[in-house]
């Protein structure tokens, strides 16, 4: 009897440490897939910022060849299939801001 209770309590043990790593197999890989996407997302907002900030500087510049630039470009990211609803909004928000007379030459046709 003693050497079936230490073969089942050796398999017990076996097949419990085979779940303990299965489970954290599971749980690595979900870690990873949520630090991946945390990633991503981080990557895009900065990019964000840099695109529109570079095209606002440009879009409110004196100088009128740095404002028919920044209206390409804006119009550019606008009609990309990537743009998000934060870019349709900073776009609306800019011409906007420039269709009240601040700088009316520019993306008043966009």
């Amino acid at each position: 009897m003693d050497g079936t209770w230490i073969a089942w309590t050796s398999a017990v043990v076996s097949a419990v440490s085979g779940c303990g790593a299965v489970a954290a197999l599971v749980v690595t890989v979900s870690d990873g897939r949520a630090a991946r996407r945390n990633t991503e997302f981080l990557a895009h907002r900065d990019q964000w910022w840099n695109r529109w900030t570079w095209i606002a500087e440009r879009a409110v510049s004196d100088d009128a060849g740095l404002r028919a630039v920044a209206a390409v470009m804006a119009l550019a990211i606008e009609t990309r299939p990537w743009t998000t609803r934060d870019d349709h909004w900073v776009f609306r928000a800019l011409r906007d801001h420039l269709d009240d007379g601040r700088n009316p030459d520019d993306l008043e046709d966009v």
